[in-house]
């Protein structure tokens, strides 16, 4: 559905993109997650037609994408402060929408008002940023479009809210086949939407892999040896992403197969070993430090 491939996009001589590649299937649900200044953003608006890269090529439903009205007809991007004319209210905001979209749907515009509960004529610019965020759902939904880039979507949303919004999100997969893509630092809400995550630093793709399989790939392991010299030995056996001792305790954060991970430790015949499931928080913060971007542990 959604192609990029080698795409650079270079502001004032620096690549804020380096050759980002990636697919995003019909019906996915897809994360992006990065540091601060990663590029994530520009890589939404290059992907929405906003941006003509440098280099590379960006399609959906296999047509380009800059410069293609008929491509952009099918694709809502939200980005993360909501645009609205000057003194416009949801009513006339729904009717420029109705305009420029084909695929605008009344009887959605109409469901979706029992569901947000906002005064139409009242002008957008007086409610709040949470308010404001509700109505730029409402009206992007109703145009029932195939593809929808959301920035930092969930931001100000209360926590009724943003489950309301999750739910209509998984209807629109379900029932349309909506594809979305979607970038967060909002890590917990990204966890529960996503499907396949992509994690991005200083404008490269660092892990591109879906949910389950990233997750399955890192882990936590708490263990206690019988002898001291054996966590030294095991630093050339495993790649180890993140070490600490406290007291006898040792913790550590491992990617690789879980079963040849066992193995390792069991050789030394430890006191301890437990091997525990990480956070897609925990999974971003080291493999930002492998990465060489300074976090703090968070492991309790």
């Amino acid at each position: 559905m959604i192609e990029i491939r080698g795409v650079s996009k270079i502001f004032q001589g620096e690549k804020a993109v380096d050759g980002i590649s990636l697919t995003v299937h019909k019906g996915a649900i897809y994360g992006l997650l990065g540091s601060n200044g990663a590029g994530k953003t520009t890589l939404l608006k290059t992907l929405a037609g906003i941006y003509r890269p440098e280099e590379g090529t960006v399609t959906i439903g296999g047509k380009p994408v800059f410069e293609a009205p008929e491509v952009k007809q099918r694709i809502i991007f939200m980005p993360d402060s909501p645009y609205f004319f000057p003194q416009a209210s949801i009513r006339s905001m729904a009717a420029f929408y109705r305009s420029v979209y084909p695929s605008w749907s009344e009887e959605r515009f109409k469901e979706l008002a029992a569901v947000f509960r906002l005064d139409q004529g009242r002008k957008l610019s007086r409610f709040s940023k949470g308010m404001q965020r509700q109505a730029a759902f409402w009206l992007a939904l109703s145009c029932a479009p195939e593809v929808l880039i959301m920035d930092e979507p969930i931001d100000g949303l209360d926590p009724v809210m943003r489950r309301q919004i999750k739910n209509l999100l998984f209807q629109e997969v379900a029932e349309r086949g909506l594809t979305v893509l979607i970038s967060s630092h909002n890590l917990r809400e990204i966890e529960d939407l996503c499907d396949h995550v992509g994690i991005m630093h200083g404008g490269k793709m660092l892990v591109e892999k879906d949910l389950d399989d990233l997750k399955a790939d890192t882990h936590k392991i708490q263990v206690a040896f019988r002898d001291e010299r054996h966590a030294g030995a095991l630093t050339a056996k495993l790649q180890i992403l993140h070490q600490e001792q406290r007291g006898s305790v040792n913790l550590y954060i491992v990617k690789g197969d879980r079963e040849r991970i066992s193995r390792a430790f069991h050789v030394y015949e430890p006191y301890v070993f437990d091997l525990l499931p990480l956070t897609l928080e925990e999974i971003f913060i080291y493999e930002m430090g492998d990465a060489g971007y300074d976090a703090q542990p968070i492991l309790l």
